[in-house]
């Protein structure tokens, strides 16, 4: 049997993971650009045990996909922690100034997930003989909303930039090839 080495394969083109682009727009405010890193989707199906005399079997139970970490800069303009803030109130959280604001209205899934829009992870690469960047995989998160916002932190010690760092809560995931319109768009 011959042996494939695929590493001198000159149309072997491994994933990379800076080659990414998130379409992401909140308050109508297109971050895209901003994104400094981001977990792929992941997912757990449980399991459940069935014990016979001296034996465990198991058998699969349901799926459960796992939240991600995104991480944007904060820059001035346009000021992502102030688009972030916004968010609150576009889900439905209003500043409990007097009892009627603070149990006027409350967060819905429906609130949540339409402020938050689209969420989608573009895979980028090459195409075998070109040097052109193409999209070659996309990742959609279905019901997406944010459930954690941590703006940073201040330091007289560091130049670095302020990040913004956000864990993102969503239904199910889906995986296409290329570059395709996510749904709902």
């Amino acid at each position: 049997m011959a042996k494939s080495n695929f590493w001198l394969n000159p149309e072997f083109e491994p994933k990379r993971q800076f080659r990414f682009l998130i379409e992401l727009t909140i308050g109508g405010q297109n971050l895209q650009f901003l994104a400094r890193s981001i977990d792929r989707p992941s997912y757990t199906i449980s399991e459940n045990p069935h014990q016979f005399f001296n034996h465990t079997f198991y058998y699969p139970g349901r799926i459960t996909w796992n939240t991600i970490s995104l991480t944007l800069v904060d820059p001035v303009n346009p000021n992502g922690a102030e688009v972030l803030y916004e968010y609150l109130s576009s889900i439905g959280i209003q500043k409990p100034t007097s009892n009627v604001t603070a149990t006027g209205t409350t967060i819905t899934k429906e609130s949540a997930t339409s402020a938050l829009g689209n969420l989608v992870i573009k895979e980028m690469g090459t195409n075998p003989g070109s040097a052109d960047t193409v999209v070659k995989g996309n990742w959609q998160l279905l019901n997406a909303f944010l459930t954690d916002v941590n703006f940073g932190s201040h330091s007289y010690d560091s130049e670095e930039m302020i990040d913004i760092t956000m864990t993102v809560r969503y239904d199910w995931a889906e995986y296409q090839q290329g570059d395709v319109q996510a749904r709902g768009t």
